[in-house]
């Protein structure tokens, strides 16, 4: 057990116009919000319908609250963000976060691997 390390990804560092923006993962008491909010963003921009990716992004306080949480922006910042921002800003979040998710998941199979190994 003193081998296993637990995974603390780095915020990941992207700009939003002239501004610097750290993407943070996401925690777990956010993590069903995160689900709900990537999951229905993706299935918007799956459906390729432009107004209904806006009409998302207008109508989503779960947007706002993800993008409060996983970025470095303030409360202020957010609410003023332009929409297709805010979707962009959202898109990498959910982009990073896929990549800290795969990262994890590679880890961990790769340990049960070993330890499934060793048993047989």
């Amino acid at each position: 057990m003193s081998d296993l390390k637990i995974l603390y990804p780095k915020p990941v560092v992207v700009m939003l116009g002239m501004r610097q923006v750290s993407i943070r993962p996401v925690q777990l008491r956010h993590f069903e919000a995160f689900g709900q909010a990537a999951g229905g963003l993706i299935s918007v921009i799956g459906a390729q319908n432009p107004s209904a990716v806006y009409a998302y992004a207008q109508s989503a306080p779960a947007l706002r609250d993800l993008l409060g949480t996983c970025t470095s922006l303030s409360a202020w910042r957010i609410r003023r963000l332009p929409t297709a921002a805010a979707l962009e800003l959202m898109i990498k979040v959910v982009e990073i976060n896929n990549g800290f998710f795969d990262q994890a998941l590679v880890t961990a199979a790769s340990r049960l691997a070993g330890v499934t190994s060793r048993k047989a």
